[in-house]
């Protein structure tokens, strides 16, 4: 794996390293990109170099450490400072989805994080649902329902895959009940590829049409509870606004508390949904998200 490294990273990519290695661990050496890039000892040292030309005031070199420390005049030059670039990285890691090779931080914090139970995606699933997308081709499923006692054969056309914050969907066209729904990925017990389909995916209007969810404190929170959700969810001018697919509203909704009313304490409800009238339309006809209360004009979930 490591040997297939220099074809597949250029000079940019390695500077873009070099810098977020500054930025973030304080400090960088040839080693780092030999080791991490798998480049000669000549290159690590050209692109140290083409780094000092690009961003001059940026590092000091410590003999003592034989590497270069980031000076106190540092500005990210090429990689991003943002802090969730670093923190999905570690996050990573930790819950098993990166290898720790494969990131650009050297210095691993001591870090932990409250992991969901485990939804279950069968590669080969998986798998035959992306051919189907791809070549545009129905798949045969056997499903459990939500509604029903016993797994049922389904007809489906997928176009699109869709993560809820907990679980991953397929986002398909339902020949049963000729509307687009939402299919977890883990309740298909059996699959096969069909013919291919006659559906236009355009036609998913709940896909393709974006929304804006407006989130803000409770209205009763005091001045200091207001302040920390302000500053918890990164809001401007006292309020967050979120562009969300039509289709995926329900899920976020439910996701952050804010489907049903908030109630009068801000202690059991810290934000609502500002804009809750102009979206009621897409979620008021149907509670999140079962079989039997979503209508066939609405957003689906099997």
């Amino acid at each position: 794996m490591a040997q297939a490294k220099p074809a597949r990273w250029g000079q940019e990519r390695r500077l873009e390293f070099i810098d977020f290695r500054l930025y973030w661990d304080g400090r960088v050496n040839r080693s780092d990109l030999i080791n991490f890039f798998g480049v000669s000892v000549p290159q690590a040292s050209l692109d140290l170099a083409k780094y000092q030309e690009l961003a001059p005031h940026n590092t000091v070199y410590d003999r003592t450490e034989k590497a270069y420390v980031a000076s106190d005049a540092f500005s990210p030059a090429i990689a991003s400072s943002e802090a969730n670039a670093y923190l999905n990285q570690v996050l990573g890691v930790q819950l098993g989805i990166l290898q720790p090779n494969s990131t650009f931080y050297g210095w691993p914090p001591p870090v932990d994080a409250v992991k969901d139970p485990s939804r279950n995606v069968v590669p080969s699933t998986l798998r035959i649902v992306l051919q189907a997308i791809r070549a545009h081709r129905k798949v045969n499923i056997v499903y459990q329902s939500m509604s029903r006692p016993l797994p049922v054969p389904r007809t489906i056309s997928p176009h699109a895959i869709a993560f809820d914050g907990a679980r991953w969907h397929v986002r398909a066209f339902s020949y049963e009940h000729d509307a687009y729904r939402d299919f977890v990925f883990a309740r298909i017990l059996e699959i096969d590829l069909g013919d291919i389909s006659q559906v236009d995916a355009s036609t998913d209007t709940a896909w393709h049409r974006e929304l804006e969810a407006i989130i803000m404190p409770h209205p009763a929170s005091s001045e200091a509870q207001r302040r920390a959700i302000e500053l918890d969810y990164g809001m401007n001018d006292g309020q967050l606004v979120l562009k969300i697919r039509e289709a995926l509203l329900l899920y976020l909704l439910k996701h952050l508390a804010v489907l049903d009313e908030p109630g009068e304490s801000a202690a059991a409800s810290p934000i609502v949904l500002a804009n809750r009238k102009a979206l009621s339309p897409f979620f008021a006809d149907h509670g999140f998200p079962t079989e039997e209360l979503v209508k066939p004009s609405r957003v689906k979930h099997e």
